[in-house]
């Protein structure tokens, strides 16, 4: 794998997140000007909003970690788990350039995320895991 191509690929990504958040922050201004009291018209701006909302979360978060990839190929170690610290998969790079952990870290992370997640509040006998 050519880290110039890698380096390309990043830089890319990196201009479409960002002309896609500032079309996300646009529309977001937008919405907010509409003024109605039709309750539909309410549920479907109170939709658009939240949607326009997780796609910039989803796209800041993308955002943040090319901004990483980019900064570990400038520091020499792009390819590197920041978990483990061992290598990352070529092929999971082709396929996600801005991956910052192997699959294997990836997925006991998110596993710890979930299992977080599920924790639920019983009121009768405290916290409960699932």
């Amino acid at each position: 794998m050519k880290l110039e191509d890698v380096r390309q690929r990043l830089a890319t990504e990196l201009a479409n997140l960002i002309e896609s958040i500032n079309r996300n922050r646009i529309a977001t201004q937008e919405i907010s000007i509409e003024n109605t009291e039709d309750e539909g018209d309410l549920a479907t701006i109170s939709h658009d909003k939240e949607l326009l909302y997780n796609l910039h979360e989803g796209g800041s978060a993308r955002l943040r970690l090319v901004q990483e990839a980019i900064k570990a190929l400038d520091r020499g170690h792009y390819g590197e788990c920041v978990r483990c610290e061992k290598e990352i998969n070529e092929n999971r790079l082709l396929a996600i350039p801005w991956a910052t952990m192997c699959i294997h870290c990836q997925e006991e992370t998110e596993m710890e995320h979930t299992s977080s997640r599920m924790t639920l509040a019983n009121p009768d006998e405290g916290s409960i895991e699932l």
